[in-house]
C-alpha cells in the first residue's frame, strides 16, 4: 500500500503499537472497510499510531487524495461527502490513539499509485533542527515515541518540556555525551543506535510464496505470514509457525472464503497475493 509505505518512510521510528489493517473480531461483527470486501477482497481501510508522527499532516494529506472517502481522528471526521470539512465523529471508537484513513471501493480509485505527498512532506523530522526545551512538532513527537522504546515513559504530546528534557539529560549522562538536554546530531545517533533492531534470522533460502507451509516450520515466509495476518492473531513475528500462528492462518482463510486448515498453500498464498518471485 503506498499510503502506508509513505507514512514509514516519513517516519521510520514511529510507534505502530495501535496499527491495523484486517479487521479484528468487533470489526467482523459488522460491515467495515477493515474486513475484505466481496468484490476482490481487499481491505480498504487502515489505522496508524499517532504517536511518532505529525497526525494533522496525515489527514491533510489524505483529504488531498483522490483515492481517500474519509479519515477519523480525536472524534472527528473528514469525508468526501462533505468536501473534507471536519465534523463531529460520534462513534464509539474516538479514534484518539490512532488515524484511521478508508479509501474508496471504485476500482480505479483503490488501485490508485498515486502519491499521497507524505513521505515528500516539509514538515521537520528528527534530526532535521536541534531540540531543546520549548521545541514543538512532529520531529519532537518522533523523539518521544524512540526515547519511548528504550524505555522513557514520554507522553507522545510534540512538547519539548521538562520531562523530556530530564530524560534527555539521563540519556547523554549515560551515554558519556554532553549533558546538556540538547537533541543534536550526537544524540539523535545515539538514540538511533540505542533503538536499533535486531538482526533479521538468517535468511531460509525460501520466498514467500513458494512452499506450503504449517506448524512445526520456520523461515522468512512464515514470518512474512505472521506480519501479514498481524500480531492480534499471531503474536509477534518469530519465523516459527506455532500454535498461535495456526490459528491466525485459521482466522484469515475463514475471512476469505476457504478450507481452514491452518496451512499455508496455494490458495492462501494466491490470496495474500503473494506469487513465486516475490
Amino acid at each position: 500500500m503506498v499510503l502506508r509505505d509513505e507514512v514509514n518512510k516519513r517516519w521510520p521510528m514511529r510507534d505502530r503499537t495501535s496499527d491495523g489493517w484486517i479487521g479484528d473480531a468487533a470489526h467482523q461483527a459488522r460491515k467495515s472497510d477493515h474486513n475484505p470486501d466481496g468484490d476482490d477482497g481487499s481491505v480498504n481501510a487502515i489505522d496508524f499510531d499517532k504517536d511518532g508522527i505529525d497526525p494533522l499532516l496525515v489527514v491533510r494529506r489524505c483529504s488531498e487524495h483522490p483515492s481517500t472517502e474519509y479519515v477519523i481522528f480525536d472524534r472527528t471526521i473528514w469525508s468526501r461527502t462533505r468536501g473534507f470539512r471536519p465534523a463531529r465523529y460520534t462513534g464509539p471508537n474516538p479514534h484518539d490513539k490512532h488515524i484511521h484513513v478508508s479509501v474508496s471501493h471504485t476500482r480505479s480509485r483503490e488501485d490508485s499509485t498515486r502519491a499521497w505527498g507524505i513521505a515528500t512532506s516539509i514538515a521537520p523530522r528528527l534530526g532535521d533542527r536541534t531540540l531543546r526545551a520549548g521545541s514543538k512538532g512532529s520531529d519532537v513527537r518522533e523523539l518521544q515515541s524512540l526515547a519511548n522504546k528504550v524505555g522513557a515513559g514520554l507522553a507522545v504530546d510534540g512538547v519539548f518540556g521538562t520531562v523530556t528534557q530530564a530524560w534527555v539529560r539521563g540519556f547523554q549522562k549515560a551515554r558519556k555525551l554532553t549533558v546538556d538536554g540538547i537533541v543534536g546530531p550526537k544524540t539523535i545517533a545515539a538514540l538511533r543506535e540505542a533503538t536499533k533492531p535486531e538482526p533479521s534470522p538468517r535468511p531460509t533460502g525460501h520466498r514467500p510464496g513458494t512452499r506450503t507451509v504449517r506448524r512445526g516450520m520456520s523461515g522468512d515466509d512464515v514470518a512474512f505470514i505472521q506480519r501479514f495476518v498481524g500480531e492480534r492473531r499471531c503474536g509477534k513475528p518469530t519465523g516459527t509457525f506455532d500454535t498461535r500462528t495456526e490459528e491466525g492462518v485459521r482466522w484469515y482463510q475463514r475471512m476469505q472464503g476457504i478450507a481452514d486448515d491452518g496451512v499455508a498453500g496455494r490458495i492462501t498464498w494466491a490470496k495474500m497475493r503473494v506469487t513465486v518471485g516475490y
